[in-house]
């Protein structure tokens, strides 16, 4: 591959004895284009691989607007594009001094042309650059993933052809193993190395001639490229695609000038080429000279928390897909200091991704392509504190908080955690990977064993569908968790093991008719998450729990209990 190179002026910061230096430049929108990569959190089809990245798919309303915005010559952004540098192998970012100052020079950029690079060699290159930071991998050519992957470029042979109606997709992932087998990676980077790797082996196997130009098995070479240029976008995606915009309408009113070119010789496509580079505008940027993936990361939230947040479904998503488990590691405690948990991210993305836990791509992530009526990101969390912090554990009609109560009166007489000093009981239960995440799937499971199905989407008591379900929205899963531990503390149970949950939840559930939630609670035109519905649901099922002989009537759920 041939090289390229851009050289710029630039101002040299270095705020601290121990911060990275800033270098402060100036770039046209159609220069930072080449040389800047976006990652986007996307998932990619076929294969449902999801990407390792950080910036949001794009705003398509917002381009337009920040197009028409630079369209005018008189219109300045003086926010600067944030941006990084990325470890690879043939890239080179470098600030040469001037003779006179320290803090004047030039910087260089020099990478290889990506451009032109075949499928094989982007492939390569990405696959080398994540095996750098977790480890090889090795690809399995007989692996079931592998196989159907394979048939959709056409390269079964004739023998392997006749077995492939044998042949299971298991794109999604293992479902065996158990909770161990779950906490993998929380960055689920081996996940996106994985689909890398298989596509890199198969084009191997692959004919040049026979791969699409543009797309290869969900990727496509803008997207693929975007994690091999030198620096990194960390922030302002939509100013500079906003520019790069405004440069192609403007090259494309120029057709006088355009018309000239044309007729001394130059290609249609260098004409709009040239032109496009003629009237983009330059942007300021501030260039960290760090090159580790957490810096980038950190760096990132804490400029969207700090200023228009984004959704924490995909905050959270960002921060537990891009970096790996040492990486989240080395940054938590920065991010807690800037009032970010990390923890709680992890903890939530580890019950979405386990494919043991009932709520398994039943969570929104924040990616462009999840389906709707998925359980709220933040609903998820709060589910889990219940568990893991024992905290929050309240019936909506009362204000007793039975989670809490029963960590107080009987975490340490509990044999699930080792110890009978209450801070280190209680650090144990809680830690990351500790008992609750055992509990919490078991008691889920059983839940949606007895009182749920996921069959019929059309019946009541359905296990997803947050806006028709009676018991997969944040109330009555909410409401089931408050009662549970209510349960354990009026009758004054603990938990010695995980394979107490089962009995414990038949205790529970014992006089419960398992239709309760399978019925039509006529909510049309009902919000459901409001207090006085919220506390109508929990009143209803605590009194129906003291006398269970007849479930509520229907219409009692759509009338809210005044305070």
């Amino acid at each position: 591959m041939e090289t390229k190179k851009y050289e710029y002026d630039a101002v040299r910061v270095i705020q601290t004895e121990n911060s990275k230096p800033l270098i402060l430049f100036g770039a046209k929108a159609t220069d930072i284009e080449q040389w800047a990569g976006i990652p986007q959190k996307k998932t990619l089809n076929p294969g449902s691989a999801e990407t390792t990245g950080f910036q949001r798919t794009e705003n398509q309303n917002r381009l337009r607007q920040l197009s028409s915005f630079y369209q005018n010559k008189e219109n300045v952004v003086q926010n600067n594009l944030i941006c990084s540098l990325r470890k690879l192998k043939g890239c080179k970012v470098e600030f040469l001094e001037s003779q006179h100052s320290k803090m004047v020079g030039k910087l260089i950029i020099e990478f290889p042309d990506f451009y032109t690079a075949s499928w094989l060699a982007l492939f390569g290159l990405l696959r080398e650059s994540l095996e750098s930071r977790i480890g090889a991998v090795a690809v399995d050519t007989s692996s079931p993933k592998y196989l159907e992957l394979k048939s959709r470029v056409g390269l079964f042979s004739e023998d392997n052809e006749a077995n492939s109606e044998d042949i299971e997709d298991d794109t999604e992932g293992d479902s065996e193993g158990g909770i161990e087998a779950a906490i993998y990676e929380e960055s689920h980077l081996n996940d996106f190395l994985e689909d890398i790797a298989i596509r890199h082996e198969l084009l191997k196997e692959l004919n040049n001639e026979e791969i699409d130009k543009d797309k290869f098995l969900g990727f496509d070479r803008v997207s693929l490229i975007s994690f091999l240029l030198p620096i990194t976008l960390v922030d302002g995606q939509h100013r500079l695609k906003g520019a790069v915009l405004a440069a192609e309408e403007i090259a494309n009113n120029q057709r006088q000038e355009g018309l000239d070119l044309i007729k001394k010789g130059v290609s249609p496509e260098e004409v709009f080429s040239g032109l496009k580079n003629k009237y983009s505008r330059e942007l300021p940027i501030s260039l960290l000279m760090e090159d580790e993936p957490k810096e980038q990361v950190f760096q990132f939230v804490v400029i969207n928390q700090k200023a228009t947040p984004i959704g924490r479904s995909l905050l959270g998503t960002i921060i537990s897909t891009t970096l790996t488990s040492e990486e989240m590691e080395s940054v938590n405690e920065r991010l807690l200091a800037s009032g970010i948990a990390l923890d709680d991210a992890r903890a939530i993305t580890w019950a979405v991704r386990n494919a043991a836990s009932p709520f398994y791509g039943l969570v929104e992530r924040g990616t462009q392509s999840e389906q709707k009526d998925l359980l709220q990101w933040n609903v998820m969390g709060s589910l889990i504190s219940i568990f893991r912090e024992l905290k929050g554990g309240k019936l909506f009609h009362a204000k007793n908080d039975y989670a809490k109560r029963w960590k107080e009166k009987f975490l340490t007489k509990s044999e699930i955690v080792r110890s009978d000093e209450f801070m280190d009981a209680y650090q144990e239960w809680s830690a990351l990977d500790g008992p609750w995440q055992q509990v919490f799937i078991a008691f889920w499971n059983k839940v949606k064993q007895e009182l749920s199905q996921d069959e019929n989407p059309s019946r009541h008591n359905y296990w997803g569908n947050t806006r028709k379900s009676n018991i997969f929205n944040k109330i009555s899963l909410t409401i089931l968790a408050s009662d549970f531990f209510k349960f354990l503390v009026t009758t004054k149970q603990v938990i010695n093991s995980v394979d107490d949950i089962n009995t414990l939840v038949n205790d529970w559930l014992e006089d419960v008719n398992r239709a309760y939630f399978d019925q039509d609670w006529e909510l049309a035109g009902i919000k459901k998450d409001s207090p006085g519905i919220r506390a109508r649901w929990a009143e209803n099922w605590a009194e129906y729990r003291e006398s269970p002989d007849q479930l509520p009537q229907a219409k009692s759920y759509r009338n809210a209990k005044k305070s």
